[in-house]
């Protein structure tokens, strides 16, 4: 079974051969025919995964917004110390 790789820090693209994933007890293994990789958003993927962490930030400010709500909340939970 083949598989794409790709390095986020790089873009750097590889094909593997990888082994056939198996199926355990109550668990069903579907054989696909065919699949189809989006060259668009692999394009959006290399961009990203090359950009520096400000223009990462820059691309998705709602996760920022996340990270910051996240970080006073948690900061407003913690005991104050001198």
């Amino acid at each position: 079974m083949k598989q794409v790789l790709q390095n986020f820090s790089t873009g750097e693209t590889l094909v593997h051969e990888v082994p056939a994933p198996g199926a355990g007890p109550e668990e069903l293994l579907i054989r696909s025919s065919a699949s189809l990789i989006s060259s668009a958003t692999e394009r959006m993927l290399m961009s990203f995964g090359k950009a520096g962490w400000l223009e990462k930030a820059r691309q998705q400010p709602d996760k920022v917004r996340m990270v910051l709500d996240k970080i006073k909340t948690t900061a407003s939970c913690l005991p104050y110390r001198r």
